[in-house]
């Protein structure tokens, strides 16, 4: 009848809208199980993947042969380098620490893998020390990536030969014979930015004066300004490559650096062609210098390939790259510092206005022995120097299987010594983040807990020169002069720059007789 037929079509609907509902359900079902499972599998890829660098590490050091400290090793091929990094970048590398700190413990030493090797981190003073001062079984140990851009691979032995050739780079004597030109330069130089209206960019202004100052005690005077400026140039360059990621593209800071030290290697290599024939014709410069101190060692050592022109070319970049931006971004510092804290800044000052007044003679200018009657200023350096290497480390790599602490280490690992955390601890200077020269008026400084310079035999050969030119900058600036910041939050850390208006001071009738002795 029609009405069954109603009926049965009616449940014909009704069972196709359950089965459909029925599908639906299923579907629903199935996509939720899909997500949980692509969740699932996210999360043991990314545990996998965080945990992976660690376990091919423990497997293929994990003979009993070998001691190795708890740690974190990070991602495959990068490590734990983006976090340091990110760190660093961020202006908190005691974040970098505090992970390991908190997760392994406060024993000073961590495994990690930066610069894509496995590292030994250590941050501990007396464990740093250990590191720094070991000469037998630890060379210096930069990342591949540096090494590119600056060169210098030695073995232990030429690393000892090449200290012995540049040790009177500490010398009193050479210091004294460019202090003179140093004086000069300095005082042009600040008078130079005070005469501009418009801001400069203080940092990198800054950098151009050490860079005189150095490259003359590096190569010599007899080297037009022409190529000073291409050198200059060049040389930022490869600074510039350091502080960025080591991407080799074209337009990234690394490959403009790797182009640069290809071009500042030709610019070395002139000088020492033409500064051979000289010495062969018995032509000697005015003055000592780095250069003519390599060469004059090369007639005994050439053939033994010790000293070759490369080996000489890569100590010449290195020496440029260390030589100048350190004394530049200190000086910076120091000045800033001193602006935010005027009690110091006059403090300081009248020092200096002291020093002048004793002079014997008012035609007198700023002596080599008067830098040592500068107590306080040699305090502000020191403070300075203590809060501003918040991003330094030294690298070390093992020749061999290295003993510390109890622990084996493999040879091919690296040994990353961390400072920041030693100026930093508040156990040894009591509110460590606050800027305060005075504390350096009764401080205890026992080995190693300030190393702004490193220590032991690998030390920066050029740490008096650096703290003689911060001193003359300082010396000038709180006599004549002063800054005003832009931006008074800008960051002065490569690759940025602070923008300031370099001023004058007005003088005072008691200053004008300064400025006279002057």
């Amino acid at each position: 009848s029609t009405s069954n037929q109603i009926h049965k079509v009616i449940q014909i609907i009704l069972r196709k809208k359950k089965e459909r509902e029925r599908e639906r359900t299923m579907d629903f079902y199935n996509l939720a199980l899909f997500f949980i499972a692509l969740v699932i599998g996210i999360f043991t890829f990314y545990a996998i993947l965080m945990r992976i660098n660690g376990w091919y590490y423990a497997i293929k050091f994990c003979s009993k042969k070998y001691n190795i400290p708890l740690g974190y090793m990070g991602l495959p091929y990068f490590g734990n380098t983006l976090s340091y990094f990110k760190s660093s970048i961020c202006g908190d590398p005691n974040s970098f620490l505090d992970f390991f700190a908190t997760r392994f413990g406060t024993g000073g030493m961590y495994r990690a893998c930066i610069f894509g090797k496995p590292t030994i981190m250590v941050t501990k003073p007396d464990l740093i020390r250990k590191v720094l001062m070991d000469e037998e079984y630890l060379e210096r140990g930069l990342p591949n990536y540096m090494k590119k851009l600056i060169g210098l691979t030695t073995s232990i032995e030429e690393d000892k030969y090449f200290r012995r050739l540049t040790a009177p780079v500490r010398s009193h004597g050479l210091l004294s014979d460019y202090f003179d030109y140093i004086d000069k330069t300095v005082r042009t130089t600040l008078e130079k930015y005070a005469t501009t209206e418009e801001p400069i960019e203080f940092l990198h202004k800054m950098h151009r004066l050490p860079f005189e100052v150095f490259m003359r005690l590096l190569i010599g005077d007899e080297v037009n300004q022409e190529l000073f400026d291409q050198m200059f140039e060049e040389i930022t360059a490869v600074i510039s490559g350091v502080h960025n990621l080591p991407i080799n593209l074209p337009g990234f800071p690394y490959h403009k650096g790797l182009k640069a030290r290809k071009v500042l290697g030709g610019i070395f290599q002139k000088l020492i062609d033409e500064r051979r024939e000289a010495m062969k014709d018995g032509k000697s410069m005015p003055r000592a210098n780095i250069i003519d101190m390599l060469l004059s060692n090369t007639n005994q050592d050439y053939e033994a390939n010790i000293l070759s022109d490369k080996k000489i070319i890569e100590i010449l970049v290195l020496f440029s790259f260390a030589g100048f931006e350190p004394v530049a971004l200190m000086s910076v510092k120091a000045i800033f510092h001193l602006q935010k804290h005027p009690h110091f800044l006059e403090k300081a000052k009248e020092e200096q206005e002291e020093i002048v007044k004793r002079r014997a003679s008012s035609n007198a200018g700023l002596s080599f022995d008067e830098i040592r009657q500068m107590t306080f200023v040699s305090k502000v350096i020191n403070e300075t120097l203590r809060i501003a290497t918040d991003q330094t480390v030294f690298l070390r790599d093992t020749s061999t299987t290295f003993n510390i602490n109890g622990y084996t280490i493999p040879k091919g690992w690296k040994f990353f010594a961390v400072v920041w955390n030693i100026h930093m601890n508040p156990d040894v200077y009591v509110q460590p983040k606050e800027f305060n020269p005075s504390r350096w008026d009764d401080i205890e400084t026992k080995p190693g807990i300030f190393l702004p310079f490193s220590m032991g035999p690998k030390s920066c050969p050029g740490s008096n020169l650096a703290k003689l030119q911060i001193s003359v900058i300082l010396h000038y600036y709180l006599l004549h002069y002063r800054v005003e910041q832009i931006n008074p939050e800008a960051r002065c850390y490569p690759p940025e720059n602070c923008l300031v208006k370099f001023k004058k001071l007005s003088l005072s009738s008691d200053e004008r007789l300064i400025q006279f002795q002057i």
